[in-house]
């Protein structure tokens, strides 16, 4: 009988794996697998009980921590209730070793199943849903604008969090400038984070932008129209105290925006100038659209998001709307009126689209928008239709798709007569252009690029400044 539950003692040791013992282990540190880095961290965590090895004496510092196993360590640092009982997941038991934890920090918004009715305990915890567990269970809500990771962008699953850890002092990403927020985080990783986020002592030094990121995510712009120089400010708006002066015909290189507000950096802070004394430089030459009225269509948006890529979240409302703004800014300094049918995250249907372009007797009518189709589908496409303005609508198309072509170095998909509602209801000359294809991994990577964005933009601008000459 002493046999039988000596055997049962020992099964049961060797199944709760790493961080999963609820007892905390007597000399569990050093383990005898200890990483070269994060020894004091460790050793910390140890002391503190929230932190324990597995039955063999080893951590497996270089192992994917579980969701179970996150969230075990979370509720331990936070003293949370952590007495097993039901949960409303049907893969986590009363019995399971995390459910008290997980059912506590479920009731408090701390976490979240990976859907209504499932938690998934087992699954490894990507960088993003780490970000997002430590965001919400210390709290971490202030956050940078220069904090810019060359794999992150606004629609990127955790980005908020990802910015906010990176504010706390608790990541910095990789060397490159990445933050690989789909890849696993292993075990010594999410201890150091979390040894981050309690420990003031052991928090790293202030974020600092990797330059080669900043300067792939810029907007280059020259200050213009400002009579006595441009107010350069501490924050966004004209409240905040003006920290410098920019002459006309300044470069201003930013790389986030809040509002009608530019930021950038200037003498080694984050500052802010009014877009208003901004624009883009352009080869087109000053005034070669005066007297011209385009609307400028960003596709998608609200609830609508268009097409999503699967390799990095991009959302096809997002590219849209980033590449209409950069594309507006080069119209209006080159003279032209521009009238945009979104400049924010709305929803307008096709026709209310079509229609400001009627209303406003406008002379050109663009649509942007990024394609979707098989995953080995690539290039760029302009549509036209032959309802209204048929010549003057292809010529535009073929304009445009030659200098997106030469511009971009994309796959060449030509110039196609379309159906869409949006050109097929425009009276004037009116074309869809479909710069890349989101489905794509390796043209998804260099849509989300602001300086592969710039570069549509500009072409889609010249083609534009080539039809009207």
């Amino acid at each position: 009988m002493r046999k039988v539950t000596l055997m049962l003692l020992i099964v049961s040791m060797i199944a709760s794996s790493f961080l999963l013992d609820t007892r905390v282990a007597e000399a569990s540190a050093p383990f005898s697998d200890m990483p070269n880095t994060g020894q004091a961290t460790i050793e910390r965590l140890v002391k503190d009980g929230i932190l324990v090895g597995n039955p063999d004496g080893t951590l497996r510092p270089h192992e994917q921590v579980t969701r179970a196993e996150a969230v075990t360590m979370i509720g331990r640092a936070l003293k949370l209730n952590g007495t097993q009982r039901a949960t409303k997941f049907s893969d986590v038991p009363a019995n399971h070793y995390a459910s008290g934890y997980i059912a506590t920090g479920t009731d408090m918004g701390l976490i979240a199943g990976t859907s209504a009715t499932t938690f998934s305990p087992r699954d490894s915890v990507t960088r993003a849903q780490m970000a997002v567990f430590l965001q919400r269970a210390f709290n971490l809500n202030q956050t940078r604008q220069d904090v810019i990771y060359r794999d992150v962008n606004p629609s990127t699953f955790g980005a908020n969090a990802i910015n906010a850890i990176t504010t706390a002092g608790i990541s910095v990403g990789y060397p490159d400038g990445s933050f690989k927020p789909n890849s696993g985080t292993t075990r010594l990783e999410y201890i150091l984070f979390l040894g981050r986020a309690l420990y003031a002592d052991m928090k790293l030094p202030e974020y600092k932008p990797n330059p080669d990121v900043l300067d792939q995510f810029a907007t280059k712009a020259v200050v213009f129209n400002a009579p006595s120089g441009l107010n350069v400010r501490s924050g966004p708006g004209t409240e905040h105290a003006s920290i410098g002066r920019l002459a006309n015909g300044a470069e201003v290189n930013y790389y986030n925006v809040i509002g009608n507000w530019a930021a950038f950096t200037y003498n080694g802070d984050i500052a802010y100038v009014s877009l208003s004394y901004l624009r883009t430089p352009s080869t087109g030459g000053s005034g070669s659209l005066a007297g011209k009225t385009i609307v400028v269509d960003a596709g998608h948006g609200g609830h609508d998001p268009g097409a999503v890529a699967a390799s990095n979240g991009l959302r096809e409302k997002d590219f849209n709307l980033a590449v209409a703004l950069k594309l507006q800014r080069r119209l209006e300094a080159a003279g032209a009126r521009v009238i945009m049918t979104r400049t924010t995250d709305v929803f307008l249907t096709l026709t209310e689209r079509a229609n400001i372009a009627n209303r406003n007797s406008a002379d050109a009518f663009i649509s942007i928008h990024a394609n979707a189709g098989p995953s080995s589908a690539h290039g760029s496409e302009t549509y036209w239709n032959r309802n209204h303005a048929s010549a003057d609508s292809k010529r535009l198309a073929e304009s445009i798709q030659s200098e997106m072509i030469a511009k971009l170095n994309t796959r060449n998909r030509g110039v196609k007569e379309g159906n869409f509602t949006v050109i097929q209801t425009s009276r004037m000359a009116s074309v869809l252009v479909e710069v890349g294809f989101l489905s794509n991994a390796e043209e998804a990577r260099k849509l989300a690029s602001n300086s592969f964005q710039e570069d549509a933009a500009e072409a889609i601008f010249q083609g534009t400044v080539k039809f009207f000459r």
